[in-house]
């Protein structure tokens, strides 16, 4: 395979197009197909115009066949040649190439949803590029990649590989690409993807303690994958309600200080930090309380931090009450210095000297 030559040559389609119509394929139809999966990727890593790109992305995506033969065929070629085009870009000292034909290859592999694929998705999370990192989380935790994990003989493992291999990165990825990793655990239920989620709501859990947290969309995500699983009436109920009650905890106290004047946040932060708040009531609390409200919306859009401080001691607990959660679901927020176990969320000390 040719990389980054000046030309870009149509892909001959004609013959792959016959192959996919037998029932019984031979040698010289194999033949046809790694030849054609070796021609669509060198022109897809070769080619510039994105509109091109896209197109080759269909072509390769659409001659996937369920046919057995074609099938385990088609899979082996992808990944031996998509594998070397991965390969053939970590040496590239022209960034701009190497990104474009990463990305391009990410996107091309979470197109593709074949689990034959995996290991490679698994690699390109170690990538330096976050949109390289972005496509290989989002290959890995398809909807339909797991469902095909999952029914396969012996492939149950891999989805445990995937939970902790997001795992293993999680605390250095950036929030968008902790967004879709956490989306694991909406489509495949494991212990190991049930593990991964608390871990990432803990790390949020103690970015917001410690004043490094950034409000972002991937708190909402987190938010509604632990109300879901709360939910569940299984021996991890609690630690679920835990993490909830208190991420959920943190961000109404920080925009508690906001509302105050105590913290500073531009016009774009409120506004995010006051739309989680809000959909987390309509999504969620409802939900678990089994009654739909509206008062948290009430407070954040009258500013009016003394009714969202009273509605963050009634349902999530104060020094003078147990919260409704809590008291509902049979959760605490863990032990104290003393060895008691806390019947309220942490306070977020603050203000911090640096605004977030």
């Amino acid at each position: 395979m040719t990389l980054f030559t000046s030309v870009c040559r149509a892909v001959d389609t004609r013959g792959i197009d016959g192959v996919r119509q037998k029932d019984v394929l031979g040698d010289e139809d194999f033949g046809i197909i790694e030849q054609f999966i070796r021609d669509a990727i060198d022109e897809l890593v070769n080619t510039v115009d994105f509109t091109q790109v896209a197109r080759l992305r269909t072509i390769i995506v659409t001659r996937q066949s369920e046919q057995s033969q074609y099938a385990e065929q088609y899979s082996k070629y992808l990944r031996k040649y998509i594998g070397e085009a991965f390969a053939k870009t970590v040496g590239l000292e022209d960034n701009t190439k190497r990104y474009r034909v990463r990305t391009n290859l990410a996107i091309l592999v979470y197109q593709l949803e074949n689990p034959r694929l995996v290991d490679i998705a698994l690699e390109a999370l170690d990538d330096r590029d976050e949109s390289v990192q972005y496509w290989a989380a989002r290959a890995l935790t398809s909807r339909r990649l797991i469902a095909k994990l999952e029914v396969a003989s012996g492939n149950s493992a891999v989805v445990e590989r995937i939970a902790s291999k997001f795992e293993s990165i999680v605390e250095t990825a950036t929030p968008e690409v902790v967004r879709v990793m956490a989306d694991l655990a909406a489509v495949a239920g494991s212990k190991q993807t049930e593990n991964l989620l608390l871990k990432m709501a803990d790390m949020r859990i103690e970015e917001y303690s410690n004043w490094t947290a950034t409000v972002s969309s991937v708190d909402m995500k987190l938010l509604k994958l632990l109300c879901d699983k709360l939910q569940v009436k299984d021996s991890k109920a609690g630690e679920f309600g835990s993490r909830f009650a208190q991420l959920y905890s943190y961000i109404m106290q920080k925009c508690i200080m906001v509302l105050r004047g105590e913290v500073s946040l531009n016009e774009e932060q409120r506004q995010q930090l006051a739309s989680i708040l809000v959909e987390t009531e309509d999504k969620c609390i409802g939900k678990l309380t089994g009654l739909q409200q509206t008062v948290i919306r009430r407070a954040v859009e009258l500013d009016d931090d003394s009714a969202l401080f009273l509605e963050h001691g009634r349902l999530l607990g104060d020094a003078t009450r147990t919260g409704e959660l809590p008291r509902k679901f049979g959760f605490d927020y863990g032990s104290a210095d003393d060895g008691s176990r806390l019947t309220q969320p942490r306070e977020l000390s603050g203000p911090p000297t640096v605004n977030k």
